[in-house]
């Protein structure tokens, strides 16, 4: 029943979560203004401080190592931190499904009333280190989402990525609004 009523909540929030990333062969844009590699998060009521603290406390709850994560910050203002992500995606290869796993950047900039949030670094690798680069750029290297004329090459994987980071960013700005459920221990 909580998997069903956390389902929900995710769909949901997914749904009406109006900033989100929309993978391009250029990389991860606003998928409102693909101009942009980033999306600004609207959460009025709190000043930049506040925000930043927030987002510490994001980093101190979800990781097990924070102080390792944390690649540099300057209090109020800005916060950069680095994420594992086992596991991150599946692509289907023939009659094998062949997980890949991502390390990326996160970057935080914060003003009173808004945060910026963009994935500055973005590494994403199967278990024998074969790269998925969002765009083909030639060699021997047979992966990657997108070929060298922009087209997708295999059909869902943007979606897969996408669904990653939008839940992603659902996550810390829901975290970061209050809106989280209760802990009853």
């Amino acid at each position: 029943m909580k998997k069903i009523i956390l389902l929900a909540l995710i769909l949901f929030s997914t749904v009406s979560l109006a900033q989100k990333f929309k993978v391009t062969p250029n990389g991860l844009k606003d998928s409102e203004n693909l101009e942009k590699s980033f999306v600004v998060i609207p959460i009025d009521g709190k000043t930049a401080k506040e925000l930043y603290d927030e987002s510490i406390k994001f980093i101190n709850k979800n990781y097990k190592s924070p102080e390792d994560v944390i690649k540099g910050k300057t209090e109020g203002e800005f916060l950069k931190f680095e994420t594992y992500a086992s596991g991150f995606i599946t692509i289907k290869n023939g009659w094998t499904n062949v997980p890949f796993s991502a390390k990326y950047t996160i970057e935080l900039t914060f003003k009173d009333g808004k945060v910026k949030y963009e994935i500055i670094e973005l590494d994403m690798y199967n278990s024998t280190d074969k790269g998925l680069p969002l765009t083909f750029t030639g060699g021997t290297m047979s992966w990657s989402v997108y070929n060298k004329k922009g087209e997708l090459k295999k059909e869902g994987v943007d979606t897969s990525i996408e669904n990653y980071f939008n839940g992603y960013l659902m996550s810390i700005t829901n975290f970061m609004q209050g809106k989280l459920a209760e802990d009853k221990w």
